[in-house]
């Protein structure tokens, strides 16, 4: 509620301190004050009057306008006093809270409860500061330090939309309480509604531009909203004003994360950790950047760091299993990833990943078991490669077979180098499928002869599976020729990028591609 200020006159000074004095005591007015003498021209009953009088200025709450002039009405000595108010732009809130104390009784009471909520809340005792700052709210229900008290009880308590109630009705009171926008900056943060909270921490900086807390905060939204050159000024200005401000470190480090700059990144995560080693999700970014660049150890030594505060998290777990396989410590990196499939048993990623791992350390019936579950969740090239190896080291070349054809027949292929079609890049599709059946054993001249055209695209990692096929048929008495066949009719056969191809045309390409 705002104030308003009100003029009249009366003609002497004794009329004016005793309006002065008993406007003030029965606390219609915060407060009154007396100019004069001046001298005042006006017409009456059409005639000049020229005389002495002294102004009264009072200054009083909006509510209790039409009190005050009722009572002025009945009290002044004039026939048709003059009474001129005006509506206030703006209070010092400590000031109106001042003059809502003079012209309430039991303001000090109300006072005084919001004093007692704020202690319990500082403690956390929710119930407690609740019924402090309830009892003071029926005191007095415009009392701005209570509404923000209970606006700052509910945040506290995730109670983000019931806060925003009490904040927004400060505001209405006290349009510029830095309590309140701040409250409600942090509130619709608490909703996740981070557009929603800027304006109003920008309005709090207008005032308080050097709360370090809020900067971050500010550039933490204007992360999350993606304009992250605002954000990065923000970080900084927060910085310049302490450069050793947890908050800030970890805020412009991530920033720097999410662009890629993993110079800069790192640099701040490191600062961070030198004062906090104790935030996962800093020590798990620090590792990841260090994994990346191939620094194993050094990536290791911060996912370990956080694995001992939380030994199940998942991304810790992941970036130490990839940094242990880096070092080639296969058997921590199974460690870990096995603790991640106690979560997420149908990682299908992950089974192909335990079971690389475990081929690598002879461990081939364990690891045909991780093989088979990533199948049975899903189709998986990479398993049914895995489990060729495994099933080729136990010299089982039927089942090898087996896995090998089922990659040839299948519709679904991953493609590091992108889909090799016919167009430009099919002579060179052409040709490293010839060179792979080369290597197996057979010549080009053979292949054109025979016509081992393939009517669809042609996918590299075909090649090296149609070689391990010829190998594996050698191996079981089958003739080169007849492996080539056999190869040739799958795939043309099942092929999921099928166009067609002047067979004609094809041959001669493949001839003279070779």
């Amino acid at each position: 509620m705002m104030m308003y200020i009100g003029w009249t006159t009366v003609s002497s000074r004794e009329e004016a301190d005793k309006l002065a004095r008993e406007a003030v005591n029965e606390r219609l007015a915060a407060c009154a004050q007396i100019d004069g003498p001046i001298r005042s021209f006006y017409l009456w009953q059409d005639k000049l009057v020229d005389e002495e009088e002294y102004r009264i200025t009072f200054k009083f709450l909006a509510r209790n306008a039409g009190k005050l002039e009722m009572w002025l009405k009945e009290n002044h000595s004039y026939e048709m006093p003059q009474w001129i108010t005006v509506q206030t732009e703006h209070v010092m809130a400590e000031y109106l809270q001042w003059a809502k104390g003079n012209m309430q009784s039991d303001h000090k009471r109300a006072i005084e409860l919001s004093r007692q909520g704020s202690e319990f809340l500082k403690k956390r005792n929710w119930k407690e500061a609740e019924h402090a700052f309830l009892e003071a709210l029926e005191i007095d229900s415009e009392n701005s330090y209570v509404l923000v008290g209970l606006g700052d009880l509910h945040r506290e308590t995730g109670k983000y939309h019931k806060s925003l109630g009490f904040y927004e009705k400060t505001l209405e009171v006290d349009p510029l309480n830095m309590f309140a926008l701040r409250g409600v900056g942090d509130a619709y943060r608490g909703l996740g509604q981070a557009g929603k909270a800027i304006s109003y921490w920008q309005r709090y900086l207008e005032q308080n531009p050097d709360d370090i807390h809020v900067l971050t905060r500010l550039a933490d939204s204007y992360v999350k909203i993606g304009n992250f050159s605002e954000s990065e000024n923000l970080y900084l200005k927060a910085l310049s004003l302490d450069g050793t401000d947890k908050y800030a470190l970890r805020g412009i480090g991530n920033l720097y994360y999410k662009l890629a700059d993993h110079d800069k990144a790192l640099s701040y995560f490191e600062k961070f950790i030198e004062l906090d080693d104790t935030y996962i999700a800093v020590l798990t970014m620090a590792g990841n950047i260090h994994r990346r660049r191939k620094q194993y150890e050094r990536a290791a030594f911060f996912y370990e760091k956080a694995l001992k505060q939380e030994p199940w998290n998942i991304f810790a777990l992941y970036g130490m299993g990839d940094s242990q396989r880096g070092l080639k410590n296969y058997e921590k990196s199974v460690a870990s990833w096995l603790k991640i499939l106690e979560k997420e048993p149908h990682n299908q990623n992950l089974h192909s990943r335990v079971g690389d791992a475990l081929v690598i350390l002879d461990k081939l019936d364990d690891a045909l078991e991780h093989y088979r579950r990533s199948m049975k969740i899903g189709f998986d090239q990479f398993a049914l490669l895995g489990m060729v190896r495994a099933h080729r080291l136990k010299k089982e070349l039927a089942e090898a077979e087996k896995c090998c054809m089922q990659l040839l027949e299948t519709k679904i292929w991953v493609i590091p180098a992108g889909l090799l079609k016919y167009g430009p890049d099919y002579d060179e599709s052409c040709r490293a499928l010839a060179m792979a059946l080369r290597r197996a054993g057979c010549g080009w001249s053979l292949w054109a002869r025979r016509k081992f055209l393939l009517a669809s695209s042609l996918i590299l990692p075909r090649c090296s599976t149609a070689r391990m096929v010829v190998r594996l048929h050698c191996r079981s008495g089958i003739s080169r020729f007849s492996s080539l066949l056999i190869i040739s009719k799958r795939i043309s056969r099942t092929s999921a990028f099928s166009m067609p191809v002047n067979a004609s045309m094809a041959q001669e390409r493949m001839v003279g591609s070779g």
